[in-house]
This record gives C-alpha cells, structure tokens and sequence, in this order.
C-alpha cells in the first residue's frame, strides 16, 4: 500500500494536477481547502475533505481520521490577494504555516513539502540567481515565502522534521488562478484559445522565469520522493524558461487564429514582476534527485493549446466569464 498524503489548498490548481502523479504511484490523497471543490479534476479515488487552514481543530480533526504520512503544504494566498487584504494573508500564509508544521510535529508526520516560489526574491538580483542568494521580496506574498521557508528549516535542524521545499517559478497551467499577477502567461494561453484576445499588463520584453506545468509536477514528486539520504539541503530552486512576453505572444499568435493581443502594461504590475528573477540556478536539484526540464516554450505551446482545445470541445472545466468584457469591432 502507498503513502496517505494530506495536500492543504488542495483545492488548487498544482494540487488537482498533482493527484495524478501521486496516485499513479499508488499513493492514496486527502485534499484539504476551504473551498466548496476542487478548481480541476483530480485522479480517482481522492478524498476531499472541507476545512480552514486557521482553524487548528480543522485541521487537527483531519489528521485525526485520515493519519496521513506526509503533508504537501500548498494552501496560500496569492500576490494580488495578498496585496489586497494583508491580514489575512498573514493568517493564512503565516499563522496557518505555523500551526501547520506544530500539527504535524504533534501528529507524528514523516515529511512536509512547502511549495514556495521566485517571489521570495525581490530587489536587485543577478542572472543566473544563486542558489542561497539573499532574500529581500517586495511583495507580502513573497514575504510570507521566505518566512516559510526558514520556518520549515527550523522545524528540520531543531525538531528533526523532514521538511522538503522547492521555490517554483510562475507555473503555466490552464487553472492558474486570475488573481496571481504572475499568471499572465497561463491565462494569455487560456483566454486566446477562449476567447481570441488577450491584454498583457507587462510591458512585451518583461522576462519571467516560468515552467510548464508538466515540469512544475515532475519537480515536485521528485523532490517529495527522493530519498533523504541524497538531500544536501531543504530548499531547491528550480528553472525551465525566461520567455519575454512577446515571446509568449508569438508562441500564441503562430498557433491561435485568429486572435488579437494588446500590451496595455500597469506600473504596479510592472513593477512587482520585474523585481522577480528570470534566471535560477538549480544544479542542487539537478545532482540531488535528477530535476531536468523537459517543455521549451516551443513544446509546452504546442501541448498547452492541445489540451485547452480538447477540454473546450470535450466538457471543460475552464472559467467560462470573459474578464475582459465583449470583443471590441
């Protein structure tokens, strides 16, 4: 019999994907989030429990009855939510971390993976970033990351938890959420294949550091799975592509037509955004547990586009509002 993983967010995009590659190795899932259900489909045989990260006897309860092996810690506020209402992304990002890695200590769980990102960088930053690069974000989101990051550290060095973390860059996905002000280049895709249109609010040479979702999931098993003893640290960067958002564009407009694209770039978004890195180093994760990147901006197009047409044809699960309000003459 497989690991029983408790997933937090698991409501969300990476972890409704992430289902299929645990299952797929016999593992059995509990999904964990407020939410009333899942963004996406997740593989067959979930469990999907309701509860509030905040809440401790929530999240307690469901240890209790499911006795999970391993948590993936995935429940956040993104970047524009927590710009928008910062206490509650403190409570949630912050004091549910906190009571996250004490309900795991009190339970007896082997192992915690704290998905983090690129956020937790900020300020001026050299290219490629190092891997212990100093960590000065400029947003709260990113703020909330790196706290976790030494938080789950800690819990490793003085209580002798196995805590696992990889820092993600802008993850590519067809349910990243609206609301992340990274998701730019996820929701070009979705809304040209939607709708035929789509308004950039970076400027077009903005560079990223971004990653197929296919990537994002295989990086993230490996890590959870890899075997402890080749571990040299508990927090991996890991890198795919850079594309700037013309590049984006492009790669959408010689597969989508017809389609119109617009730059319409907003200072703040701007701002935020560039303050990210485009370039990690990642050798740990390439030597510890094999991390390679297999989809260019050329691939993941191709196999994007494909799977965004399938599901509008086959009973899709996208958002059907268009954000961006009827097309224009």
């Amino acid at each position: 019999m497989g690991t029983t993983y408790l997933i937090t967010g698991g409501a969300g995009n990476l972890a409704c994907q992430l289902t299929f590659e645990l299952v797929a190795r016999g593992d059995r899932i509990v999904l964990f989030d407020v939410a009333d259900r899942p963004v996406g489909p997740v593989a067959e045989g979930c469990h999907y429990v309701r509860g509030d990260l905040t809440c401790a006897e929530d999240l307690s309860r469901a240890l209790r009855e499911h006795q999970p092996a391993r948590i993936v810690h995935l429940a956040s506020l993104l970047s524009g939510g927590c710009e928008e209402d910062r206490r509650r992304a403190w409570q949630v990002n912050m004091d549910g971390t906190f009571g996250l890695f004490e309900a795991a200590l009190s339970a007896g769980i082997e192992e915690v993976f704290f998905a983090s990102s690129l956020a937790a960088y900020g300020g001026e930053l050299p290219e490629p970033l190092p891997e212990d690069f100093p960590e000065w974000p400029d947003g709260l989101y990113g703020v909330t990351k790196a706290a976790g990051e030494r938080l789950g550290v800690y819990y490793h060095r003085r209580h002798g938890l196995d805590f696992r973390c990889v820092r993600l860059p802008a993850v590519l996905s067809r349910y990243a959420p609206p609301g992340a002000v990274s998701a730019y280049g996820s929701r070009a895709f979705v809304e040209a294949v939607q709708f035929g249109r789509f308004t950039f609010k970076v400027r077009p040479g903005t560079r990223l550091a971004m990653m197929y979702v296919r990537d994002a999931l295989r990086a993230m098993a490996g890590l959870i799975n890899a075997p402890p003893d080749r571990l040299t640290r508990r927090v991996y960067n890991v890198h795919a592509i850079a594309p700037s958002a013309e590049e984006i564009a492009d790669a959408i407009a010689a597969r989508v037509s017809p389609v119109t694209i617009r730059f319409d770039p907003d200072p703040q978004v701007v701002q935020l955004i560039e303050s990210w890195p485009r370039a990690l180093e990642d050798g740990s994760a390439r030597r510890d547990w094999q991390w390679q990147p297999a989809y260019d901006l050329d691939r993941l197009a191709d196999d994007f586009i494909e799977e965004l047409r399938h599901e509008l044809a086959n009973g899709p699960r996208l958002r059907r509002a268009d954000p961006q309000g009827p097309a224009e003459p």
